[in-house]
């Protein structure tokens, strides 16, 4: 008879946490797990949110930002794609706090919420039973810079015909992977996406803007986009802070080439500016004006210190 050894298990990688969630219950970081034949696993079936709270070393405190936006775009999410998960909005949000709390984290975080289908040796057509994963995580600048190299990929946005690009379903995932690993191979920092249209859609986790004679436009969400959080809260700023008027409107890729300024944003992307889009340099490839100011609001309105706040950043500590 033949025996296999066992090895031990690696130790898991010190990220500074030791908790994460599930189900509402603190597990350690390595029990988190996901049985090989869930649904999730073996058909892609999972919906997630990534959201940010950042730290204000003038207020001793951190902020949450837009935490029950993004857990109604979740539950969303999972209606979308027929997942039996949990609903109740104010729920999630507090048990996200509370995990962040149980680590006694304080400092830029990328946070995220999963749910899975977690069926035994699952189905395709199952819709439950769903598991709950949170995590909390020090996070900085995610990209590693700021200015990006952007390539327009060879591969087309998903069509909403075929998946559902306007929420975060993981199996969307797999579109934008593709488009970041071409433009990595070519040399790029990143990759936008074209409708299968010819528009420009989004990049791989990001939504895009551009100023073109000095307006600011973005795509509209019928250009398989996502809805994105911090896509509306770039369009709110730029309206109610600056005063600017916005164009959500189709923009063709060429567009691109002749614009003033164009930024890519979202939850961990931020708001990062585009030094040149397919070898094109953008403008004198630095920020340009208007998002040098969108960029400044955006950390401002993170920390609650805009004057058009919506309440978007929730204290985590000083409740």
């Amino acid at each position: 008879m033949t025996h296999t050894t066992i090895a031990p298990a690696a130790p898991t990688q010190d990220i500074g946490v030791r908790y994460l969630l599930h189900d509402g219950e603190l597990v350690e970081y390595g029990e988190a797990k996901l049985h090989v034949l869930s649904t999730t696993l073996k058909y892609g079936v999972g919906v997630f949110e990534g959201f940010r709270a950042y730290w204000s070393e003038e207020d001793d405190e951190l902020y949450a930002f837009r935490i029950q936006d993004h857990m109604r775009r979740l539950v969303d999410s999972m209606r979308v794609v027929e997942i039996d998960g949990p609903t109740d909005v104010d729920l999630l949000s507090a048990q996200l706090l509370g995990l962040v709390r149980a680590n006694e984290l304080r400092g830029n975080l990328h946070m995220r919420t999963q749910v899975f289908v977690d069926s035994s040796d699952g189905k395709p057509d199952d819709t439950g039973p769903a598991t709950v994963y949170m995590a909390a995580i020090p996070m900085g600048n995610y990209f590693g810079a700021t200015g990006l190299d952007v390539q327009i990929s060879s591969w087309a946005r998903l069509s909403d015909r075929s998946m559902p690009p306007r929420v975060k379903s993981i199996a969307n995932y797999q579109n934008g992977r593709l488009a970041l690993l071409e433009s990595r191979r070519n040399g790029y920092d990143a990759a936008l996406l074209l409708t299968e249209d010819g528009h420009v859609s989004e990049g791989a986790g990001y939504n895009v803007f551009m100023v073109r004679d000095g307006r600011l436009c973005t795509p509209p969400v019928t250009e398989s986009i996502l809805e994105g959080i911090t896509r509306d809260s770039v369009m709110h700023l730029a309206t109610a802070e600056l005063g600017l008027e916005l164009d959500v409107r189709p923009i063709d890729r060429t567009e691109l080439y002749s614009a003033e300024e164009v930024f890519v944003c979202g939850s961990a992307a931020e708001v990062n500016h585009v030094k040149s889009v397919d070898r094109t340099p953008i403008g004198d490839t630095q920020p340009g004006e208007i998002t040098r100011q969108l960029q400044d609001l955006y950390q401002k309105a993170v920390r609650g210190k805009v004057s058009a706040d919506q309440g978007w950043a929730q204290p985590v500590y000083s409740v």
